[in-house]
């Protein structure tokens, strides 16, 4: 069963049927659908947002006949895509979504409820975004033949959100830990959210390679601890890096010979400067690319690390102090 299948089970049968009835072309670049009560479905196709007919016509401007959603609906459908469990949910609804079994993050919308000066909880949803996965077979050969095939890097993925960065790391999990250059390396997935292997009772829904162990759920910064201490990678590849117990983590990692191949979100290509997180990842002086992805495209552009500490550098030291000569970090 495809992400988008898997996913469509769900909707109910009249959204379920109208997907259906897509262009199987328009279905291979379908990236979101965005629920909302009382509001339009939305499906994102390459970046633009279309409205969906019951008949399966998409148009960029809502119709009289586009597809409506109720507050009943979206409180239904939230029940489903939690499997009627709030409860086993609670901790990722509070950081803003739930993770399907097939590895789909669907963002949620609604009010927090706040305790102590902390998110406790989440109520009156109010929309959901449903990210469709995608398994690309091939998509990170080009990285793979111009990086992995004289040597073993650590490398930053960097990219806008939906940029394929998940999906890139999924297909350099494959092909690394399945005999690329005639080597199965031992990779680690840390999949703290579940989105790069998928899990269900079957086992993990992408295939990761012969070679290939994966945490799933487990924290990032615990799972690259555990893996390094117990599971003895070449490699681990974890996903959207953000937070310093993270990076910390992983220079721990790297003191026992560890590469690492993990992402991180970028609004423009500027952020590879001013960004703290990759500011940190370079400073640990193990990375030696960044692969950024542009577009929806896979297509990549390959960036040597010491490049952008250069100019991480350069603007540290033009900024580096305000008029009365008290240092601060950008």
């Amino acid at each position: 069963m495809s992400g988008t299948d898997y996913i469509a089970a769900f909707l109910g049968e009249e959204i379920r049927n109208a997907i259906g009835l897509l262009d199987g072309n328009i279905l291979s670049k379908l990236s979101e659908i965005r629920i909302r009560k009382n509001s339009y479905l939305i499906l994102m196709i390459k970046n633009t947002a279309f409205f969906l007919s019951p008949d399966g016509e998409i148009c960029e401007h809502p119709m009289h006949s586009s597809i409506k959603t109720s507050g009943e609906y979206v409180d239904k459908l939230f029940l489903r895509l939690c499997e009627y469990s709030v409860y086993s949910n609670e901790d990722n609804i509070r950081k803003g979504f739930i993770t399907l079994k097939n590895g789909a993050r669907v963002g949620v919308s609604g009010t927090a409820v706040i305790s102590g000066g902390e998110i406790i909880s989440v109520k009156d949803i109010s929309s959901l975004n449903i990210r469709i996965p995608r398994e690309i077979r091939g998509c990170s050969s080009d990285v793979l033949n111009f990086l992995y095939v004289n040597s073993f890097p650590s490398v930053i993925v960097a990219g806008m959100p939906s940029s394929g960065k998940t999906t890139l790391l999924r297909d350099m999990a494959h092909q690394l830990s399945n005999g690329f250059n005639d080597r199965y390396r031992k990779v680690v997935i840390v999949d703290e959210r579940c989105e790069l292997a998928g899990r269900d009772i079957n086992g993990y829904v992408f295939d990761t390679g012969v070679n290939c162990d994966v945490l799933s759920a487990f924290p990032k910064a615990e799972g690259i601890e555990i893996a390094t201490r117990t599971l003895s990678p070449e490699m681990i590849i974890c996903d959207e890096v953000s937070r310093e117990s993270e990076v910390a983590a992983i220079a721990s990692a790297f003191s026992s010979g560890v590469s690492f191949a993990l992402s991180v979100h970028i609004g423009c290509r500027n952020d590879l400067y001013k960004k703290p997180v990759i500011r940190q990842l370079i400073e640990t002086g193990e990375f030696s690319y960044i692969v950024l992805l542009q577009g929806t495209t896979y297509k990549t552009e390959v960036i040597d690390a010491e490049e952008v500490k250069d100019e991480i550098s350069r603007l540290y030291r033009s900024s580096a102090f305000d008029s009365d000569s008290r240092i601060f970090h950008v």
